[in-house]
């Protein structure tokens, strides 16, 4: 393996080290879906369930929507792919946008 550039700062521009980047933008894309699909889902529930089982649908959206964005931003930093993990940490907004929806729709 030739990891020539990568960490040595001899001045030569640092050779990229993802093997596989199409596989690293599937994985992020799939955490992404998964953030999207299941944070409102989890802070719904959480607003529409009673108090006993609350607190286990705002942990799972807040665990989905904030936990499986920087999974996926560590994941694409490890494997050298900045883009993939810029995109995935812009989704940290995500939570902001359908925390105000569901209140705005709920009257809450």
């Amino acid at each position: 393996m030739d990891n020539e550039g990568s960490a040595a700062g001899n001045g030569d521009k640092p050779t990229r080290n993802t093997r596989h980047p199409t596989g690293i933008r599937l994985t992020v894309a799939l955490l992404a879906a998964m953030c999207v699909l299941l944070g409102p889902v989890g802070y719904a529930k959480g607003v529409a369930s009673e108090s006993n089982s609350a607190a286990e649908w705002f942990t799972l959206g807040f665990g989905a929507s904030v936990g499986l964005p920087l999974l996926g931003a560590a994941i694409a930093t490890v494997a050298g792919d900045r883009r993939a993990a810029l995109y995935s940490l812009v989704l940290l907004a995500w939570p902001v946008v359908f925390v105000t929806a569901i209140h705005m729709h709920t009257g809450s």
